[in-house]
């Protein structure tokens, strides 16, 4: 089965993951066309290409990037980007990128000219009704109508496309963790070494940075930050005030965050929501965190999670971590203290993250769904629009 993915956004470092996990199954070749990515996202392609024969990946040059506009929607392939295949038509086209994405509208127009009848599925994040400006409805009421499958991440985004008129099958398939790299490493924890709590992620407002500032100073614990972004410097001044307390690690290779994982005693996802207004200025967008992935990383790897109840993570969490009222700094260093001085409760929680970790999001198992509705979709079992969801559309919630 020959599966054309295609990508664009500079937050697009984690697929590679996925793609080495449907690289693996021996009956699967994948084709890539990315624009607009990170650099990371291009190492780790180039990397995986040259470890897998059954893929292959061509970088499209674009017209209209996320730095630009500050939003992925935006991202323009290059006219052509079709021929870059060479003739080779693949048995399913799969969109990452939202229904309203212009590489979506782009990717739909590519199958009609050079591959019509061939199925198209569509991965979904959004968990906001948002309304976007001309042209981009006209473009996603288009998607709807062309898409044979959607891949919602929560059940969130797919409440979101049923509001939004999408009324195809449908599956929930979350983003996942390669738990191959990241698993608990049986390392001592130091006798001498301080509660360490952790960050990763971009240093933004509405990732809830601030709120742990001031809750890790209400605690008196170490900070461990890895990332980077506008409030950068907030956290160096935090560390000139607290000399050896406090680490800011800066963004990292993918492969090396298991290790600073593990220096950690929690991994707290503090974020908030907040109006984003990047496309134009009078519309204000709601952003909300859509998933969290860095929690079932900090998962798989034993280290015990705490996160704001903003979008997506208290679904994210389950019951293996702790959640409070996002903004509360009180509640955020509470639920912090809690792990400290209770080490039980921080056992049970890591024993809990990683079993949830390794059963609901590992890549391979999310390769495997993914696989079977395309074997479906192209003939091979039965059709998914043979299911029914809860909600009396044709979804499935696997």
């Amino acid at each position: 089965m020959h599966v054309l993915i295609t990508a664009a956004g500079k937050r697009t470092e984690h697929w590679t993951e996925l793609f080495a996990a449907l690289c693996d199954r021996p009956e699967t070749t994948l084709t890539v066309l990315a624009a607009d990515v990170s650099a990371p996202t291009h190492r780790g392609l180039d990397r995986l290409a040259r470890q897998r024969p059954n893929l292959r990946y061509h970088l499209v040059p674009h017209l209209l990037g996320e730095d630009r506009t500050g939003h992925m929607a935006s991202v323009l392939f290059r006219p052509g980007a079709g021929r870059l295949l060479g003739g080779r038509q693949p048995d399913v086209v799969h969109v990452i990128g939202e229904a309203a994405y212009l590489t979506t509208w782009q990717a739909i127009r590519m199958r009609q000219r050079h591959w019509p009848g061939t199925p198209i599925t569509l991965y979904a994040a959004q968990n906001i009704v948002m309304r976007f400006p001309v042209p981009f409805p006209r473009l996603e009421r288009q998607a709807y109508d062309t898409v044979d499958h959607a891949f919602p991440i929560t059940p969130a985004a797919l409440g979101v496309l049923r509001a939004k008129g999408y009324r195809g099958p449908a599956t929930i398939i979350p983003l996942g963790v390669d738990t191959a790299l990241f698993r608990p490493r049986p390392t001592p924890r130091p006798q001498a070494r301080r509660f360490t709590v952790g960050f990763v992620g971009r240093l933004e407002p509405h990732k809830g940075v601030r709120d742990l500032l001031r809750a890790v100073e209400l605690l008196d614990c170490d900070l461990l930050a890895v990332g980077g972004g506008s409030l950068h410097p907030e956290i160096e001044r935090l560390a000139a005030r607290r000399p050896g307390r406090v680490t800011l690690a800066g963004w990292t290779d993918h492969a090396d965050l298991p290790r600073l994982l593990s220096r950690m005693d929690v991994l707290v996802l503090p974020s908030i929501e907040v109006i984003q207004r990047n496309l134009v200025r009078w519309i204000g967008i709601p952003l909300r965190e859509q998933f969290g992935r860095v929690l079932v990383e900090a998962m798989a790897c034993g280290v015990p999670v705490v996160g704001s109840d903003v979008g997506e993570i208290p679904y994210v969490i389950g019951a293996a971590g702790l959640t409070y009222p996002a903004g509360d700094v009180v509640a955020l260093a509470d639920r912090l203290a809690g792990l400290r001085d209770n080490p039980d409760l921080a056992r049970r929680l890591a024993a809990e993250g990683v079993s949830r970790a390794t059963s609901e999001f590992s890549w391979a198992g999310t390769a495997e769904r993914m696989c079977r509705v395309w074997q479906e979709l192209t003939g091979a079992g039965r059709h998914p629009a043979d299911a029914r969801g809860p909600d009396g559309q044709k979804a499935r919630t696997s």
